[in-house]
């Protein structure tokens, strides 16, 4: 299996079977390619969060399909014969320098997508920047292309690029309730997806042919840091000279096409991948297409304000009592954890996490006003959410809610209090923040879950001091599912 390792300073650009490679060596199609990052990650990350201060707009996803086809314009050589067809197209995307190539020719772009981190990206968009081309500019992307961009005044949306990493580690970057698009290790193969995260279907590309002629340009035009390397590969007695990279993005392309099931892919110009298409359709080999798979996902959403994980975690200093509530449902919870034969549980605003520790199994713990509870909340077979839902900032309920619903696999019990709480916040405000009726909070929880049982019970609250006799209370108690497919 090939990849895209990180930056490693001294280590070479890319590897061939765990080895350097040698220029002119010749492969045979089953090598296994390695490329590193361009760029360290501390400075990927630096560039990562200079965007998002700076650029406010977002990619969002087209769920309707577009009937008409779109022309995906990349930078291959084939570029230069091919171009003339563009005239067909109503929508055109354009990745890398085929933007300026293309707006020498008097096309202007519906979309421009770019994704590499390093500066030379200027020259290859030049300054013919026309209003009526979305540029769809990958977070990574260098401080000097957005300087450049904004100089003339460029309709400019931000998007974030997946690199493998886990949940934990995309969220000390990327913000929460924003969208990250999966993809191939160069600009033409992440364009790819975000055609059909853009409701395209119907794909015809332009300039994707992985190799270049051995004396000739790399590209369709002259290229500021186009590689002085090569590697070959023969394919039925042509011989394509081509770089590590480019070979890799060759073998990714027809996984990233695996994962596109709906869409047509028609392949333009001629060179290697152009070839290797042809070769697979002829001999039936193309990758298995995939039923349904994710090409984007959506990071976790913005839950709490900075100021009230401040005001809730100096309440949780002060009052021993403040986050126990868990304790009032142990037995409960563990009947109901073996009822739906769960194997995983999620405590969702665990508070000190009383009931973690009185449970006689394993649980995880999210509560974004603990450290070390605060990370992103792993989905489980059963999520328990006990008094909670009431102390969420209201402007955060909808966000709140859709975290649950992500959240929960199998089902969610929720513990639920309508009036005031005897507690207050350091700044003087009830922890309760909304206080609703129960017909109230059913209408906000069955957008997101089908209920399955809901009322009104009378508990035991246990206190820290153990001591003190419990008190009866009366609680709103909730057993739902998510629901499923659109209807939330």
């Amino acid at each position: 299996m090939s990849d895209i390792k990180p930056f490693q300073e001294g280590k070479p650009v890319a590897t061939i079977n765990g080895k350097p490679f040698v220029v002119g060596q010749e492969i045979k199609g089953d090598e296994v390619i390695d490329a590193q990052y361009c760029i360290p990650n501390w400075l990927k990350d630096e560039q990562i969060r200079l965007s998002i201060e700076r650029v406010k707009k977002r990619i969002k996803p087209v769920i309707v399909t577009k009937p008409d086809p779109i022309a995906l314009v990349c930078f291959g050589p084939s570029l230069k014969e091919s171009w003339p067809d563009l005239k067909n197209f109503k929508y055109i995307m354009t990745c890398s320098g085929s933007h300026k190539f293309i707006r020498e020719k008097g096309f202007t772009p519906t979309y421009h997508v770019d994704v590499d981190p390093r500066p030379h990206k200027v020259a290859l968009i030049g300054d013919d920047i026309s209003p009526d081309t979305e540029f769809l500019i990958c977070s990574t992307c260098h401080p000097k292309l957005f300087d450049h961009l904004e100089s003339h005044n460029a309709n400019i949306t931000l998007w974030h690029g997946y690199d493998g990493s886990d949940a934990d580690e995309v969220l000390k970057v990327i913000p929460k309730g924003e969208w990250v698009i999966t993809g191939g290790s160069n600009v033409g193969l992440r364009a790819l997806v975000i055609c059909r995260f853009l409701g395209f279907t119907n794909i015809h590309l332009f300039g994707m042919d992985g190799n270049f002629e051995k004396d000739g340009l790399r590209h369709a035009a002259e290229h500021p840091n186009a590689p002085k390397e090569y590697i070959t590969t023969v394919i039925d007695g042509i011989t394509y000279y081509t770089t590590p990279a480019y070979y890799l993005c060759a073998q990714q392309f027809f996984h990233e096409w695996s994962l596109l099931p709906d869409v047509a892919i028609t392949l333009h110009g001629t060179g290697m991948i152009q070839h290797m298409a042809c070769n697979k359709m002829r001999d039936r080999i193309m990758d298995v297409k995939v039923p349904a798979s994710s090409i984007a996902f959506l990071t976790p959403p913005n839950t709490i304000s900075r100021d009230y994980i401040y005001q809730n975690r100096l309440l949780h200093s002060m009052d021993p009592d403040y986050g126990l509530s868990g304790a009032n449902y142990i037995s409960r919870v563990r009947d109901l954890y073996h009822d739906i034969d769960a194997r995983t549980l999620l405590d969702y605003g665990c508070g000190k996490g009383a009931l973690g520790m009185a449970l006689d199994f394993p649980i995880w713990e999210y509560d974004p006003a603990i450290e070390g509870k605060d990370r992103s909340a792993r989905p489980a077979d059963l999520v328990t959410c006990i008094d909670v839902l009431e102390h969420i900032e209201p402007e955060f309920l909808e966000e709140t809610l859709q975290d649950l619903k992500r959240c929960t696999k199998k089902m969610c019990f929720v513990v639920l209090n309508t009036g005031k709480s005897g507690k207050t916040l350091p700044d003087g405000r009830n922890t309760h923040l909304i206080q609703q009726s129960m017909e109230w909070w059913l209408g906000r929880l069955s957008k997101y879950f089908d209920l399955l049982s809901a009322g009104v019970e009378e508990v035991n609250e246990f206190q820290a001091d153990t001591k003190l006799p419990p008190r009866k209370i009366r609680r709103i108690i909730i057993k739902m599912v998510p629901k499923v497919g659109d209807k939330a």
